[in-house]
């Protein structure tokens, strides 16, 4: 009886790590997907904000979409990076259970997502002085 017990456990562990695993992958796909679409979008953005600057009392309110994005998007970045920590330790735990000698490290991810959460905050910081001041 305890045999099966412990074949039991084991399976669960190796589907929790396979879980962690596949997981890790969708999110470093999804991330790098965002950041696809966020610089399609702002990038035909910017481009309409900058052809029509003439009139630069309506054109500006175009860059409101992009300031927004930026913002929200490299917060969710900075929180899913603080989260990783939390999965990393579960996994390298999970590892150590299965008497593996190594794990995917997802701290890859956690590097990228505040990379990119930088680069996005300071996109929205740019795009909002040409929202406040104005192309010059």
């Amino acid at each position: 009886m305890r045999k099966n017990e412990e074949t039991l456990e084991k399976e669960l562990l190796w589907r929790q790590y396979a879980l962690h695993v596949d997981l890790y992958k969708f999110y470093l796909d999804l991330t790098v997907k965002v950041n696809v679409f966020y610089y399609a979008i702002t990038g035909a953005i910017c481009t309409y904000y900058f052809q029509h600057a003439v009139d630069k009392s309506i054109a500006r309110f175009a860059l409101l979409l992009p300031i927004v994005f930026s913002i929200a998007i490299g917060s969710i970045f900075f929180y899913g990076a603080h989260l990783l920590s939390i999965t990393r330790e579960e996994l390298f735990a999970i590892r150590d259970k299965l008497g593996l000698e190594t794990a995917p490290e997802i701290g890859v991810l956690a590097v990228f997502l505040r990379s990119f959460g930088t680069i996005m905050v300071l996109t929205g910081l740019g795009l909002a002085v040409f929202f406040f001041v104005g192309r010059t």
